[in-house]
């Protein structure tokens, strides 16, 4: 594919190789290639050195998940300063850009999905929306057009215009430090800067081509974003990309107890010690109302009527709306609730408990249906 041109806009215009993202991305497994084997080849195995790259790794990938994507451009909570200063300095060294331009340009992703408007459109081609859209120009449309709540926060601001400085300093200068430290700036600079970096890197591209290409889609089809039990694996659990497309407000991707998701268990330990607050979270029966929904238009596409699937598909939506009432009446009294009052409010959540339970068992019998009627037309 040829990246000079580009069809994001209505005028077709042309857009030029940005040549210092060219360098960079080619030069950086270049150079990983190169210098790992040749550090490995002549001074050995380090544990010390590698266990720092994993940490190091880690904290730079926690602060593009959890800081870049969830915090910054989705709001999906807040967080007090020293977490922010945290995730701009260590997210900076992950070389992907400042959050300014990073979470706007994630935004309009997800404002233009699949549009030309996307600035990594899954339908200009996989290698497009993983890597190629880093190698041209912004569209003239977009350049320099940043969010305004980004643009005014004065943290963020300080981090784009000082974004290179922050990006060398912390990404490259403090990693070859420490493996002088260690005993090999060689290794420090190969290992803990160059791989860290390539690793990092195309997890979260990744993101933006494989969960648009392949996985599954329990929430909707109305857009290509896709759930990948290995992407949320390899991205600190950004995997879950068609619940994060369509709940996008909701600070956890991986919503089960046992799902794959760091991310969301940092932003959890976060708030255990204040330091993250206001966590927004999708209410259950609004997830499940999805899931039935797309369940339902399968389940069409596969020759079941509409007319047997309805009354199974009513009573889900009806426990649901049940239960979300009570717990939002239950909350609601519990604020202003009075002492003497307290056995009214045992009884709410006592029924609350039991309109969850009703709601639940709804579901259950959801799936129980869906499968039969699956084997019943496969037969």
């Amino acid at each position: 594919m040829d990246f000079e041109v580009a069809k994001e806009t209505s005028t077709k215009s042309l857009r030029k190789i940005y040549w210092p993202n060219v360098v960079y991305l080619v030069a950086s497994p270049l150079i990983t290639l190169t210098l790992v084997p040749y550090y490995l080849y002549t001074r050995g195995f380090d544990w010390r050195i590698w266990l720092f790259t994993l940490i190091m790794g880690c904290c730079t990938s926690v602060s593009i998940t959890g800081g870049y994507h969830r915090l910054f451009a989705h709001r999906s909570y807040s967080a007090k300063t020293w977490v922010k200063l945290f995730y701009l300095l260590l997210g900076g060294a992950s070389f992907q850009g400042s959050v300014m331009k990073w979470a706007t340009d994630h935004r309009r992703h997800h404002r233009y999905v699949d549009t030309e408007k996307d600035p990594y459109n899954i339908n200009q081609g996989f290698w497009y929306a993983h890597i190629g859209w880093l190698l041209v120009e912004d569209d003239p449309d977009y350049k320099d057009k940043f969010a305004q709540d980004l643009f005014q926060d004065r943290l963020i601001y300080l981090q784009h215009k000082y974004y290179l400085w922050v990006a060398f300093g912390i990404g490259v200068l403090l990693p070859t430090l420490v493996g002088y430290w260690m005993g090999s700036a060689l290794g420090g600079f190969a290992v803990a800067a160059a791989l860290r970096l390539v690793v990092t890197n195309h997890s979260t591209f990744f993101i933006n081509s494989l969960c648009h290409t392949l996985g599954r889609q329990p929430y909707s089809d109305d857009h290509s974003a896709r759930d990948s039990y290995l992407m949320a694996f390899l991205a600190f659990g950004e995997g879950y990309h068609n619940f994060h497309h369509q709940f996008q407000s909701d600070y956890r991707n991986g919503i089960r107890w046992y799902d794959w998701d760091p991310t969301k268990w940092t932003v959890n330990l976060l708030a255990t010690v204040g330091s993250a607050y206001n966590l927004k979270i999708i209410s259950e029966a609004t997830i499940v109302k999805a899931r039935v929904l797309m369940e339902e238009k399968r389940l069409i596409r596969e020759g079941i009527p509409a007319e047997a699937i309805h009354p199974f598909k009513m009573k889900v939506e009806e426990a649901g709306r049940k239960w979300k009432t009570l717990r939002e009446d239950y909350l609601a009294m519990k604020v202003g609730m009075k002492e003497k009052s307290q056995e009214k409010l045992k009884t709410m959540r006592r029924e609350m408990k039991k309109s969850q339970r009703e709601f639940k068992t709804a579901w259950q019998l959801w799936v129980a249906y869906a499968r039969h009627a699956r084997t019943l037309v496969r037969a």
